[in-house]
């Protein structure tokens, strides 16, 4: 079983080591990769919510700068998992907090969103 292992290992780093077998690779994980990241996502923007919550509930309101609220008081990483950094957009009715998904354009179908109502 070792050899085999120790076969299957020798193989890979020589596929990965021919660029245009590395670019297969890559492109046949990528989409297996970027379907674990956007499975880590919602529960990130359900805690960023709930955070956020607790500053409404204490009546400081949503943060001005949500860039530095998210590097200085967010207890996770302040980027998604394609690294980007989260993003806010804010209305009268409510606030919506979201991650670019893994193309990094936001307002497009990829992009993961939680949105919160605003209490009547």
């Amino acid at each position: 079983m070792g050899k085999i292992i120790l076969i299957l290992l020798v193989l890979f780093g020589a596929a990965t080591a021919y660029p245009p077998t590395r670019a297969k690779m890559t492109d046949a994980v990528l989409p297996i990769v970027d379907n674990f990241r956007a499975k880590i996502v919602p529960a990130r923007l359900q805690t960023m919510t709930d955070q956020l919550d607790i500053r409404l509930s204490r009546g400081q309101g949503l943060p001005a700068g949500f860039d530095g609220w998210l590097r200085r008081d967010y207890s996770r990483a302040a980027e998604d998992p394609w690294g980007n950094l989260y993003y806010l957009e804010s209305n009268r009715r409510g606030y919506t907090v979201g991650s670019m998904g893994p193309d990094g354009v936001r307002g497009n179908e990829d992009d993961i969103r939680r949105e919160r109502r605003s209490p009547r």
